[in-house]
């Protein structure tokens, strides 16, 4: 792994937690949105909402979108990882990507929801209403995509042999866990109340700390991996370099 390699590698590892704390700190400590909005609200409810933080909306959403770009560089440094265990770009590689560009999506979009409520945040109360279930529903509710993030971490964990493995056994079944942890949350789409909904247990809070925690994890695996391979350069991972990079 060449100097430049290493920097651009531990600048997407260090992606992870950048659009935590973007992410996070646009959708609660500037919007408010934490602790959410309950499903149960009235239509009125929701728009005072709007019309009472505007601008600390419009803000955090902006953070918000802005979190979807730099997960972009997180997610291309877990492919660049995977594509090193499977010895080029194959079925890991290729999926862990397109699920990140899934959780872009759902990190960016529901942001846009929010904005278009907080852009005429005098309009009709029904279609503010309207525009906020749209959001949380997307927010929260569409781990289905980011899903394949984990599952090819936990595939790769399984399946790599070497003796220093980026991602460790004990990663893959930490992976899995999350998968199986986060998956139920989409029954939040069923209840308006109650620990199933989007601000309940485990609609919400779980799934959120369980996020948190995956990306804290898969960022410290990285940032180590690159950091063991600059003090001690192997031919072996120099040849996994070459192979990933199709030399």
């Amino acid at each position: 792994m060449t100097p430049i390699q290493a920097k651009l590698r531990l600048f997407g590892a260090w992606c992870g937690p950048a659009y935590l704390i973007l992410i996070f700190s646009g959708w609660g400590a500037v919007a408010g949105f934490v602790p959410p909005v309950a499903p149960s609200r009235t239509a009125e409810e929701v728009a005072q909402i709007f019309q009472g933080n505007t601008n600390g909306i419009r803000i955090g959403m902006v953070l918000v979108m802005w979190s979807a770009g730099v997960f972009i560089f997180f997610a291309a440094t877990v492919g660049q990882f995977l594509s090193k265990i499977e010895g080029g770009a194959g079925v890991l590689t290729y999926g862990a990507v397109i699920g990140g560009c899934g959780n872009m999506v759902l990190s960016f979009y529901p942001a846009i929801w929010w904005l278009v409520a907080a852009y005429r945040p005098e309009r009709a109360a029904e279609l503010t209403y309207v525009f906020n279930d749209m959001a949380w529903l997307q927010f929260i509710g569409g781990v289905s995509m980011f899903a394949a993030l984990p599952v090819a971490i936990a595939i790769a964990a399984f399946i790599d042999k070497s003796p220093d493995p980026v991602f460790p056994r004990w990663a893959g079944y930490f992976n899995i866990m999350v998968v199986m942890l986060i998956m139920p949350d989409q029954l939040l789409f069923f209840f308006h109340s109650g620990p199933w909904s989007w601000n309940g247990l485990f609609g919400l809070w779980i799934p959120v700390a369980l996020f948190g925690a995956w990306f804290l994890v898969t960022f410290y695996l990285m940032r180590a991996a690159v950091l063991r391979a600059a003090r001690n350069p192997s031919p072996a991972l120099e040849n996994l370099d070459a192979i990933a990079a199709g030399r």
